[in-house]
């Protein structure tokens, strides 16, 4: 398998980045790396690490779309920026996905106008797996989509299931829609449709509202389903909350000898919980429904978020002969869901599961 990795973009340098590509290939001898950035920055940072040589390439490319950049600009005006050229060896089939921890939308914009949405899909979510008490769950729109109509979600709500069965091996996944109170009259009006809509589609087994709190301490949902605004918030929360439970708990250890003593002896586990609460722990959410692989990272991803990012690609294309990102000669099947043709989209996707 082929992945490209974007090394220059995001808020980690180039070395740190690389490095974390080159230890995914002592955990995987099937994949092999396409690193696109600087050529000079790649090659030094190749100079201090062991690796086999022949699992790299370089793509090298002098331009990059920074972070505060608009995607739009940057696409239109860039088009030999790192995450456009990712995304290209996609398209070329040179690689079987790429990945870029730079600016998220200029990531989606160039895995749209490189990769391109397979046919009948309206807008690809971006979906992650989030912890919860008794395992995990999944959950988008994580931040693509921030203005979402209800047909977007209903289709939001098919892939996340399909999802949820294929990778979470959830035999009959359960689907909720975020929203402020369990209660069916719950909500804005925008909300309010989306629930409308979900209801009627009776075969993803759609259990109602979930509040943000729930779907964390309880297992009452298997796919959690948003638009991309409201997603982004509970993803950025939950990476906040951690954080200060960490530094709380760090202060309150500092205030007295015996404290301290235990908290050496918990170090360990406050280590272990703040790895799983990373985004770096997961290392890249994906966007479904396009033709080639897309996923995309945190701008603060590091190392260790570039390493998981690569093994969670590997694991995403090893683990499904038609994932949801190559579903192959079954797109052309993959119609009329303009029209409103969501049963059909989800007999279709059953077939492929």
């Amino acid at each position: 398998m082929n992945l490209a990795i974007d090394v220059a973009s995001g808020e980690k340098s180039t070395e740190e980045l690389v490095g974390g590509a080159i230890k995914s290939l002592f955990l995987n001898d099937d994949v092999n790396l396409i690193l696109v950035g600087k050529e000079k920055s790649i090659l030094r940072a190749l100079s201090k690490l062991k690796y086999d040589r022949n699992r790299i390439d370089i793509k090298h490319t002098n331009q990059i779309i920074d972070m505060n950049e608009s995607p739009a600009s940057g696409i239109k005006h860039k088009k030999s920026a790192s995450v456009l050229i990712a995304a290209r060896l996609v398209s070329n089939k040179e690689a079987d996905g790429f990945f870029s921890p730079g600016n998220t939308g200029a990531t989606l914009a160039a895995a749209l106008t490189e990769i391109g949405r397979l046919k009948g899909v309206m807008r690809p979510p971006l979906v992650s797996t989030l912890p919860k008490i008794s395992g995990e769950f999944c959950m988008m729109d994580m931040g693509a989509n921030v203005d979402c109509t209800p047909d977007y979600i209903a289709q939001f709500a098919v892939m996340g299931r399909v999802f949820a069965k294929r990778f979470l091996k959830i035999d009959n996944p359960r689907v909720g829609l975020l929203n402020i109170g369990e209660e069916n009259s719950k909500g804005n009006v925008e909300t309010k449709k989306f629930f409308e809509r979900l209801e009627k589609l009776k075969k993803i087994n759609f259990v109602g509202n979930v509040e943000p709190n729930d779907m964390l301490k309880s297992d009452l949902v298997d796919v959690v389903i948003a638009d991309g605004f409201n997603g982004n918030i509970v993803l950025k929360t939950m990476e906040g909350t951690a954080s200060l439970m960490v530094n709380l708990l760090k202060t309150e250890i500092k205030k007295n000898p015996i404290s301290i003593m235990g908290g050496l002896m918990m170090k360990p586990v406050f280590n272990s919980l703040r790895n799983q609460m990373s985004s770096d722990s997961v290392g890249s959410a994906i966007l479904l429904g396009l033709n080639g692989g897309a996923f995309v990272g945190h701008g603060k991803t590091g190392g260790n978020g570039v390493k998981n990012a690569v093994l969670n690609m590997y694991n995403l294309w090893k683990n499904s002969e038609r994932t949801l990102w190559f579903w192959s000669k079954e797109k052309n099947f993959l119609i009329n869901l303009i029209k409103g043709n969501l049963y059909g989209l989800y007999k279709i996707l059953q077939r492929l599961v």
